[in-house]
């Protein structure tokens, strides 16, 4: 696998890994114990985010915007549309809208129900760099470097607004929302774990100062799964009655 791996999506025996200088991969994980490369697509920059919806995983491709790669053959991927947002380092999908974290351009909101010709109808100018970004019902969540956990209401897809903020005391990287929480991986100051039951008053309920630099969030199950780059991946597991999170496994330089 060409390094490094910026992020993945598993979807149905197969996951879908954005691998920077090398685009798209898909390695076919149907035997975890025996995982394989069965195709891939060389996307025109640096692959650093990526989501997956019907047959199409949406890359954001840094300064070469969001790419549509079609993946109804997981063995020949190819480009079916792409639209120029000037930066890309994230992106989340729901219905027919991709949500795409733009940098120092902010949030980005994409018409993507016709994926070969992808419309720019919204967008937010986030205070800081819009990092990370996850969908939520009527809401979008930005983990906005230098900015915080920005909360947007994008029921008006055209005209998304900020409802909520709670700030972060270092660069919030990356987002991930399971049910009425949001947890954000924050460099230096590890995770924060941030209630978002009332997204115009989100706040911060627990965190937990990881060993090492808090670069990425994933979610399985009851525990959380921390990207630390030499660091290796901290997992964690977060008790919403309790308010803590805490540390069963420390998994160093994996």
């Amino acid at each position: 696998m060409p390094k490094p791996v910026e992020d993945v999506a598993v979807v149905g025996g197969y996951a879908y890994v954005a691998a920077h200088e090398a685009g798209l991969r898909v390695i076919d994980v149907s035997n975890p114990a025996s995982p394989r490369e069965v195709g891939s697509y060389n996307t025109p920059g640096n692959a650093i985010g990526i989501a997956i919806s019907g047959g199409y995983a949406y890359v954001a491709v840094h300064v070469h915007g969001l790419r549509v790669i079609d993946i109804s053959n997981p063995t020949s991927p190819a480009e079916a549309g792409f639209l120029d947002t000037r930066a890309a380092f994230s992106v989340a999908v729901a219905g027919n809208y991709a949500y795409v974290a733009s940098g120092y351009d902010g949030l980005w909101v994409v018409d993507v129900s016709n994926p070969t010709s992808l419309v720019e109808v919204g967008f937010y100018d986030t205070s800081g760099e819009a990092y990370s970004v996850a969908a939520a019902g009527n809401y979008a969540y930005v983990a906005d470097n230098y900015g915080g956990l920005r909360a947007i209401d994008i029921s008006n897809p055209a005209s998304p607004v900020e409802v909520g903020f709670c700030d972060a005391p270092k660069q919030a990287r990356d987002v991930t929302v399971v049910g009425s929480y949001a947890y954000v991986a924050d460099w230096l100051s590890g995770l924060r774990a941030i209630d978002i039951s009332d997204p115009t008053s989100p706040v911060e309920v627990a965190f937990c100062d990881t060993p090492g630099e808090a670069y990425g969030v994933a979610a399985a199950g009851n525990y959380l799964y921390v990207a630390e780059g030499r660091g290796g991946v901290t997992i964690l597991r977060f008790l919403p009655g309790r308010n803590e999170l805490y540390l069963p496994i420390v998994l160093q330089g994996w």
